[in-house]
Order: C-alpha cells, then structure tokens, then sequence
C-alpha cells in the first residue's frame, strides 16, 4: 500500500486527474510479470529481444468518466536498457550498445491519457512518449485492456518507430552483411494489480 501511495506521487500527472464528481480513479501497480518485446529484422531473418527481471515498482492511473464505456489510462514505465534478453548472447550485447545502455541506462515509456476507442471493443487510444538513448519522441498508440479476474487487468498495444528516431544506426556485423532494418517494433505486455489489494 505504502508503494502504491509513493508511486502515485512520482509518475502521476495531475493534469490528467478528474474530480470525483466526473470519474472515478482507480491506481494499478505494474507488476514483475510485465513485459516489453523490441523487435525488428535483419536482411536474413528477424530478431526478438524481450526486457528481463523487470522490477514491477511502476505504476498507471485509471479513470472512468461518467457515462462512459471504457475508462482512460496514464502513467509511465520505466526499463532498463541493458535488461534485454535477444536468445543470442552477440545480438543481446550489439543491441544494448546500439541503445547506447551504458550511457542512458534507461528507457522511459509514458503513456498520455489512453481514451477510449470507438473502433475496438475494450480498445483506448492515445500517445506514448518514448525517451531511449536521450531523446525523446511521442507517437500515437492503440490499445487493448483485458479483465484478468479480480483486481487484475492486462494493458496491451504496440507501435513502431525507427532507430533513427532517436539518432542511432543500427547495427551492422560481418563486414556489413548482415544488416538491422531500421524501422523496429515495442510490443508492451503490463500485467496491473490494483493497489490497496
């Protein structure tokens, strides 16, 4: 309970808060079980690197305006950029240079207000900032939220972007003949637990 109350105070954007005549909110813990996929290919094949040992200290804030069939999401997560596991101990070492993990040791994952979409049931939509190797860049989202029994939800979505978003080449190896496309993929997976439970 105690983390949940200190989190809240970190990563909650009062901005975004509603009054509880309007909305009710709710606070969820992210929890270890959460995961982000980074993933993308080379001219040979593709590759799938997957965040390990997450710690599951962050958390989102869930808000359910009146009359609406969906609530709102916002928060931000964060992870590490050398916790990448790529099922190849050359590519897991390569990728973690190629985002620059000794000098910006981790990535930022914010997600603004995911409202509700009219297009997909259980379906909100939104921005993300990413900030990766220093720099940052928003780009719109969409999501699924998924019940997962009592007091547990799923938060799932994905989005491209390219390394040269945030000024990084990708990696090259064998004298150039394998190359990394540029354009990659973040597949995010947040298993939440509501706080206070």
């Amino acid at each position: 309970m105690a983390l949940c109350l200190l989190m809240v105070v970190i990563n909650f954007n009062p901005i975004f808060s509603c009054s509880a005549e309007t909305c009710i909110e709710t606070q969820w813990r992210v929890t270890g079980k959460s995961r982000v996929e980074i993933s993308g290919t080379t001219n040979i094949n593709q590759f799938h690197c997957f965040s390990v040992n997450y710690e599951g200290e962050d958390t989102m804030m869930e808000n359910y305006p009146q009359g609406a069939e969906n609530p709102s999401f916002n928060g931000e997560i964060f992870v590490k950029a050398a916790g990448f596991d790529c099922h190849n101990s050359m590519m897991t070492r390569d990728f973690a240079k190629t985002l620059k993990a000794n000098e910006f040791p981790e990535i930022s994952i914010r997600f603004i207000e995911l409202k509700e979409s009219s297009s997909h049931k259980n379906g909100l939509f939104g921005k993300v900032e990413i900030t990766l190797a220093g720099k940052l860049n928003v780009y719109t989202v969409s999501c699924i939220v998924k019940e997962e029994g009592e007091n547990h939800k799923h938060l799932e979505g994905s989005r491209t972007f390219l390394f040269s978003d945030f000024g990084l080449q990708s990696p090259q190896k064998l004298l150039g003949t394998i190359k990394v496309r540029d354009e990659v993929s973040v597949d995010f997976h947040l298993k939440l637990k509501k706080c206070n439970t």
